[in-house]
């Protein structure tokens, strides 16, 4: 019988592996090679093995106009999103207090971009690339975000019997794995299409 002791935390969600300084490995968007996305100074970044595309994650900005308005001497900050106003250093708009006309300067901020870090449909939140380590498994997606991420699922998946750290930590790096990779009536198939991952870039 296979003892699996499993690992506390978030320990594979993306955020986390690359705050710890790791890679997670994509298709290049330029030749469908191996590329790895990972934190840069500023921003993540994602680079090909193959082919050598490189390219950062896109600024976000926040554009703004405040002022103090010139009827009722009230101060405001509005955030601008009218695209066609965005590259104007001087716009038109209406004070939220007292709606009079003001025209004031456009402020422009970067500003961090919130990300929803799930793994949607083979995806990586960032750039919006394929996963290297994936595969459908009865219509579904089967996926890793690095060799290491790999060997956890194998090892996972293939154990009789998995426990829990004990550390009193309620949730584990597996608790994010949908039902159809955990069940038993699954696990010869699932080990089988993770280590046909493995063996993709040898």
């Amino acid at each position: 019988m296979e003892r699996f002791r499993d690992e506390p935390g978030y320990k594979y969600a993306f955020g986390a592996v690359l705050h710890r300084g790791e890679q997670v490995a994509v298709k290049c968007p330029q030749c469908g090679g191996l590329a790895f996305i990972y934190q840069g100074e500023e921003r993540r970044e994602v680079r090909c093995t193959a082919c050598f595309h490189h390219e950062k994650e896109p600024e976000a900005y926040r554009y703004a106009a405040s002022g103090v308005c010139e009827s009722c001497e009230r101060w405001f900050n509005e955030e601008v999103k009218d695209r066609k106003q965005l590259a104007q250093r001087m716009i038109h708009i209406r004070c939220p207090h007292c709606s009079a006309m003001n025209q004031v300067p456009l402020r422009r901020t970067l500003t961090c971009r919130g990300y929803d870090f799930d793994i949607r449909q083979g995806r990586d939140p960032v750039f919006h690339l394929d996963l290297y380590y994936l595969d459908m498994f009865r219509g579904k997606p089967v996926w890793a975000l690095n060799r290491d991420h790999l060997h956890y699922l194998i090892d996972y998946i293939s154990a009789d019997l998995r426990e829990k750290p004990g550390t009193g930590m309620m949730r584990t790096a597996s608790h994010t794995l949908p039902a159809y990779m955990k069940e038993a009536k699954n696990r010869a198939a699932m080990v089988k299409t993770l280590r046909g991952l493995l063996h993709k870039d040898t």
